[in-house]
């Protein structure tokens, strides 16, 4: 190319033009050049020699690219079936797209969709659907969502070819920035693609919206979705940068969905419980006023799988330090004194009443009094006894 700017600058010279003026001249006609190269070419490899040379040349501008894509399209369903043929309609493919979404040239939209639909090449058809975002054609925003959400439905017969595809949309989604995008990527994240996808989409989520509150509540109070969708909602609405109190909305809501599940399967069980556990913990830091809650944290002590879940139960009453929360601790510290009384106590209430006693005395309520000086009343440990004495200490 330099060669060429050379000669019309000599000729032009010749013909009275100032050199640098010359040199201005064929400095913008180069990518009309290039055109001319291009279209000269009767083959799909000449034609990709001359992209790699505009590549490699800042004069060339995006017009040109769009132009060899516009050929590209054109000329793609008459190629045939020769491998070395479509190896270099791929690679120019892929090397056009890259070059039009880095130079955001929107009007090419139309043409990398039709592009998209036409190759089989699983890297070059990537490269495509993500220039679309790139470009912002935004016209193309329904049609990637809908890709994007088939895709999540299957596997299909190589998963890494339809990996390599969804590796697109999700680029494209996220360059969007359309909150109609958002759920088709966190499913990408939950669904039954590699780990490498899954970590990839579910980085990108915040850069679709920064407030996702609603369409991840929309996940945990349906019926469709299994319990392990609904946890990873759960986990990525805590991850979010959503207010506090959103988030404390999001726990109470799930722990709610939680409750109103039931299951008889160990696996399942497992991940309600799991999903239980981190509401009770999101309420323990976030706090809530909505008075819902008290019957689930209740609920939590009595009927939670295990010991983790009933002392998750006690920190969160504890933390919301309200009435409610000190009378439902009250509660549960009677009931183990009553076991006391009749003889009926277990390695497991002895450990839990060290747990419930300094919680209860961490509300400051008045009426936690009671409870706690039964304790004293009552044939406990001294250890124990001092818990209650120092919880009493706490309290107003």
């Amino acid at each position: 190319m330099k060669q060429i700017t050379t000669v019309i600058v000599m000729l032009a010279v010749l013909a009275g033009v100032s050199a640098q003026e010359a040199a201005q001249n064929a400095q913008a006609s180069e990518p009309d050049i290039y055109s001319m190269q291009l279209d000269a070419q009767n083959t799909v490899r000449g034609q990709l020699g001359i992209v790699r040379s505009a590549l490699e040349d800042s004069a060339a501008d995006a017009e040109f690219f769009a132009h060899a894509l516009d050929t590209l399209v054109r000329e793609y369903p008459d190629l045939g079936n020769s491998s070395t043929v479509l190896a270099s309609a791929d690679e120019m493919a892929q090397l056009l797209a890259a070059k039009l979404g880095e130079a955001q040239y929107t009007a090419a939209g139309p043409n990398l969709w039709t592009l998209q639909t036409l190759l089989g090449n699983p890297l070059p058809r990537a490269e495509c659907i993500a220039s679309l975002g790139k470009i912002q054609a935004l016209d193309y925003v329904p049609q990637v969502v809908q890709l994007l959400t088939d895709y999540n439905l299957e596997a299909g017969e190589d998963p890494i070819v339809r990996e390599q595809v969804m590796y697109g949309m999700i680029t494209a989604l996220r360059e969007f920035k359309d909150s109609s995008g958002y759920l088709p990527v966190f499913f990408a994240a939950t669904g039954w693609c590699s780990a490498r996808i899954k970590d990839y989409a579910r980085q990108s989520l915040p850069s679709i919206m920064d407030n996702p509150l609603e369409p991840l509540l929309s996940v945990i109070r349906s019926t469709a979705y299994v319990y392990s969708v609904k946890y990873a909602a759960l986990q990525v609405l805590e991850a979010s940068q959503i207010t506090t109190a959103q988030k404390s909305q999001g726990a109470v809501t799930s722990l709610s969905t939680a409750w109103q599940s039931s299951t008889t399967l160990v696996g399942q069980r497992s991940i309600l419980a799991a999903t239980r556990k981190l509401s009770l913990d999101m309420i323990r830091r976030y706090g809530t006023d909505d008075a819902n809650v008290y019957p689930l944290l209740r609920r939590c002590f009595t009927e939670g799988i295990d010991a983790e879940e009933q002392i998750a139960a006690i920190a969160a009453l504890s933390a919301l330090a309200t009435d409610d929360s000190a009378r439902i601790l009250s509660g549960f510290l009677i009931d183990i004194n009553t076991k006391l009384a009749r003889g009926t106590l277990n390695q497991e209430d002895e450990r839990l009443v060290r747990v419930i006693i300094p919680a209860l005395g961490n509300t400051r309520r008045p009426l936690a009094r009671n409870a706690l000086n039964s304790v004293l009343q009552g044939d406990w440990t001294g250890a124990v006894q001092r818990l209650a004495t120092d919880a009493l200490k706490k309290i107003p």
